[in-house]
């Protein structure tokens, strides 16, 4: 069992610092998301957590064709897009924080998980519903609850 132990600093090297966001939450965050993040965001996501392209684009539900249309006009994604990578990326951040390492959490968030209702974190996080289950998963993972 992992013993949990409170870290009030933030992640060195989080993905949500390597994308470029102001913080992990916040009024700037919500500011930015509300301006639009970068297409590249897609790109440095990929970078950071070897996840295909393709992947990331089914775990947010987002649209291929409207992306690369983005990418091309050289505009940013909406704010619902935008919010969509948040979410990515705060799950992401949580389940590396969690095990310690990028493989290990990657392992975890593809397979089922019965806490979950046996479904795999990753499918469930198209959804801010989704997104909060495997969120809260976590924390009581971390605080030694057992679900």
């Amino acid at each position: 069992m992992k013993t949990w132990t409170p870290n009030q600093k933030s992640q060195v090297n989080a993905l949500w610092q390597y994308a470029g966001l102001p913080s992990n939450r916040g009024v700037r965050l919500i500011h930015m998301l509300n301006q639009g993040l970068p297409v590249s965001v897609l790109d440095t996501i990929h970078e950071w957590t070897q996840m295909s392209k393709s992947d990331i684009l089914r775990v947010t539900g987002l649209n291929e064709r409207n992306i690369a249309r983005r990418k091309s006009a050289g505009t940013v994604l909406t704010a619902d897009e935008s919010e969509r990578i948040a979410r990515l990326i705060r799950v992401v951040d949580a389940t590396v924080h969690y095990f310690g390492n990028k493989q290990d959490a990657w392992n975890w968030l593809k397979k089922p998980v019965r806490g979950l209702g046996d479904a795999t974190p990753l499918s469930l996080i198209a959804t801010e519903s989704g997104a909060i289950e495997v969120l809260d998963l976590l924390g009581r993972l971390e605080h030694g609850v057992f679900s």
